[in-house]
């Protein structure tokens, strides 16, 4: 899968960023809400990376052509390596790191492009779903790295 990376701009004004809890897998999680809400998620081109490390982040997006668009991230990145100076029995260690550090904890973040007036609909819609444990809006001030969530 090709690098895609993301240039900075602003968020935009109409978009709604939830985060979401499930222990699901992205494909799996992706298939149940367009199952359950009628949305058609599918895998990008692309992953999130960047220049400075080899983090990677699933991206799933809806087709175009709909009045609302839909972005769904992996929030987290785990990867294993090999430490041969440890003194422990295992010598390998795991890193994991988050797309949006300051909401570690959440295992997705989906980007809502569209009407803020049916937000609260599409919320509730979500959190209902069996495999989501729970999701909650964000509000775009309380994230720092709110360009790791910019496409071109």
């Amino acid at each position: 899968m090709p690098n895609h990376v993301i240039s900075y701009n602003e968020i935009d004004d109409e978009s709604q960023i939830i985060a979401i809890h499930s222990v699901l897998e992205p494909y799996d999680l992706a298939y149940k809400i367009n199952f359950s809400l009628g949305l058609d998620l599918a895998r990008s081109d692309f992953d999130i990376s960047f220049k400075k490390n080899d983090e990677r982040y699933m991206v799933y997006r809806n087709s175009d052509g709909q009045e609302e668009s839909f972005w769904l991230f992996s929030n987290s990145f785990k990867k294993s390596k090999l430490n041969k100076n440890s003194n422990l029995l295992f010598k390998e260690e795991s890193v994991e790191r988050s797309l949006i550090p300051e909401f570690s904890k959440a295992d997705f973040i989906l980007k809502r492009i569209g009407e803020k007036n049916s937000m609260n609909k599409f919320l509730k819609s979500l959190s209902l779903l069996k495999d989501i444990s729970s999701c909650y809006s964000i509000s775009s001030d309380k994230i720092k790295s709110k360009h790791n969530l910019i496409i071109d």
